[in-house]
């Protein structure tokens, strides 16, 4: 008596998904396997459909465990295929799902496991343990650490993304190199000779763009962006003044109102201090004739009307004669070129630490580190793939046309060169993981009641709700804490975090196993905001700050003033970039700032990797506490000017 199995089989829908090979397929199960039947006589697989057939065997298969695809070349042309899923139904009415979002892309059979998560004791199967040995084997020669530069962390063997594995390029139109071409998006701009006409010319419309090209030159703009600007996590409260950066009284106290003095607000908690000190010492990269980079200090104060001024900056760490203290009550010139100083420090820092390396650099850590320890049907590797699915080949794109030499970095800002490596060295020194948990990070900086921080406000609720969700997934999957100890798959994950990406640095406070399911929910949580919630705060605000290049000079043409009373208005003219440098650091931060090629929100869980309901339940339940979140900054930005929507 003959079987029946219907099959459903879905392809991708993305670019090039489709195929017109020759695709056949097999179902394994604990009692035997299918014979080898070909998908509908050579029917194309068209991008985002599903096909529907039946397969007869001539005895029950039992469970089933495994899908196998084969796949031979159509006449000449070889064509890719992007399997998203099977499920089959039994006559039994039995429906088994197994979840695949990958490419087939030569004869080499493809497997695919049933999609019920398992961890390393779960798989109870022969069949299954050498799928999972096959699999990971394969995975371990695909994705290999490899040294950047040392003190750096490291990053995947491959220098061009076109020799990525298939599953880890973004399925692109056009190669990734034109969503990084910098003179495309100059003419796009209109910020070059050669302009797209009036119709192709892009307008891009912001408030934030608006207000900073209005107000940047203001104190209380300035002040602003270390709360809500592109780089919102470096401000601290200042619990005392530091010695290297002697600020007195008599220097501030007229800034301060009366009936007040610098210790009575430093006491209060009302003054904030933002270092660069990563920045000293570092030259700027002379190659391209940047000669001038500083490690300044800003000294701010939170008045009784909740606004935030800067009070005081000095321009490097080393106070004296030819160091002076500058203040809002020196001459207009000083005091407008000394905040440049600061936004030029800060610049660096942002692209460099805030940005590469502590979300993208992080990201690719946590990336390589999943796909070489962590199964398919891992429930950790099901949490995490949505969130550094396609950052190896945004990372390695970035390095080729962004990082490498002669490139923008080295072109237009201060710290190309040999000054790359060092403040990337100097920033991993200074990484620990009370820095990357955010609530952590947030004490730690003692910001927790500083007004109009909203980077703060809507930061605290996104972590709140993707620890929620990290929660719910940990409790399903994990008894106990002794059940997280004995995850082997687990435990090799989390040291390889720290060994390879992290160069096992003790200092760093990064742990290298868990020994609890509440250490587990925190690293989780942690890693999904770096690559979501952080990535975003620091990313997508660079182009409404970064146009207005006297808000954003990415070098400085001219030494810093040793004296006071000595610049003038032509003095800050010479020291901003001009010209095609100017242009080309426009370019870059608007197409940072874009997002990427194939873009997922936070939450949405296109390929649907879980299939047990009460998984799918708690991914319901985070789409709509993060809509409830949607909702309240929206509401919320209806009074703000400029809104804060990063």
């Amino acid at each position: 008596m003959k079987v029946l199995y219907q099959i459903t089989i879905g392809t991708g829908n993305v670019f090039f998904a489709g195929t017109n090979d020759k695709i056949s397929v097999m179902l394994v199960g604990s009692l035997g396997s299918s014979e080898k039947v070909c998908i509908g006589n050579l029917l194309r697989l068209t991008q985002g459909r599903n096909y529907k057939m039946n397969l007869k065997t001539k005895s029950e298969l039992g469970d089933l465990l495994l899908v196998k695809f084969y796949k031979e070349t159509y006449l000449l042309h070889d064509e890719d295929w992007l399997c998203s899923f099977v499920s089959v139904e039994t006559t039994n009415r039995l429906t088994y799902y197994f979840p695949c979002y990958s490419w087939i892309t030569d004869s080499t059979p493809m497997e695919i496991i049933e999609g019920a998560a398992r961890k390393r004791h779960e798989y109870n199967s022969p069949i299954l343990e050498q799928y999972r040995v096959d699999e990971m084997q394969k995975r371990q020669e695909e994705y290999r650490w490899a040294v950047y530069a040392s003190g750096v962390p490291k990053k995947i063997q491959y220098d061009k993304a076109k020799d990525l594995p298939r599953d880890a390029k973004i399925p692109l139109e056009r190669p990734m190199g034109i969503f990084l071409a910098i003179e495309e998006a100059i003419s796009l701009l209109g910020l070059g000779k050669k302009k797209h006409s009036p119709v192709q010319q892009y307008t891009y419309i912001s408030p934030v763009k608006d207000y900073v090209m209005e107000h940047w030159h203001e104190d209380g703009c300035f002040a602003y962006q270390f709360l809500n600007g592109s780089n919102p996590i470096l401000i601290k409260q200042c619990t005392e003044i530091p010695e290297k950066f002697p600020v007195t009284e008599q220097m501030v106290g007229q800034f301060l109102g009366s009936n007040t003095s610098l210790q009575q607000e430093v006491q209060k908690g009302n003054i904030y201090l933002v270092d660069y000190e990563m920045l000293d010492g570092i030259k700027a990269n002379p190659e391209a004739g940047h000669e001038y980079l500083g490690a300044p200090m800003c000294l701010l104060y939170a008045n009784p009307v909740n606004k935030l001024f800067p009070i005081a900056i000095q321009i490097t760490q080393h106070p004296g004669p030819e160091c002076p203290i500058f203040l809002p009550s020196d001459s207009h010139c000083d005091w407008r070129l000394a905040k440049m100083w600061v936004r030029n420090a800060d610049v660096q820092v942002h692209q460099l630490v805030s940005h590469l390396l502590r979300t993208h650099l992080f990201g690719e850590i946590f990336g390589i580190a999943t796909l070489r320890n962590l199964a398919s049907a891992h429930p950790i590797f099901k949490l995490l793939m949505p969130h550094v699915k396609y950052t190896l080949h945004i990372n390695i794109a970035a390095r080729d046309l962004l990082m490498s030499e002669g490139g923008i970095f080295d072109q237009a800002f201060s710290s190309g060169g040999t000054a790359t490596v060092e403040i990337l060295q100097r920033g991993l020194e200074r990484a620990t993981y009370e820095s990357m948990c955010l609530p952590d990070n947030l004490a730690a900086r003692g910001v927790e009641k500083i007004p109009n921080y909203y980077f703060r406000d809507d930061t605290q609720k996104i972590w709140l709700a993707i620890n929620k969700f990290t929660e719910n997934i940990v409790d399903l999957y994990y008894e106990n804490d002794a059940s997280v100890q004995s995850d082997t798959e687990l435990q090799a994950w989390v040291k390889e975090i720290f060994t390879e990406g992290l160069l096992a640095k003790q200092s760093s406070g990064f742990p290298s196993s868990f020994h609890s399911k509440t250490e587990l929910i925190k690293f989780l949580t942690m890693v999904i905001f770096t690559c979501s919630g952080q990535h975003s705060s620091v990313n997508v605000g660079q182009y409404d700050w970064g146009f207005c290049v006297q808000n954003y000079p990415s070098i400085m043409g001219k030494p810093a003033p040793t004296k006071k009373g000595q610049v003038t208005e032509a003095d800050i003219v010479d020291a901003l970039p001009k010209g095609i440098k100017k242009n080309k650091v426009i370019a870059t931060t608007y197409l940072l700032s874009q997002p990427a090629p194939i873009n997922t929100e936070l939450g949405t869980y296109v390929e649907e990797r879980f299939t047990e309901l009460e998984a799918r339940a708690h991914i319901a339940d985070f789409q709509k506490a993060l809509l409830k979140i949607e909702q309240e900054i929206t509401k919320r930005n209806q009074d703000l000017s400029p809104p804060y929507t990063y």
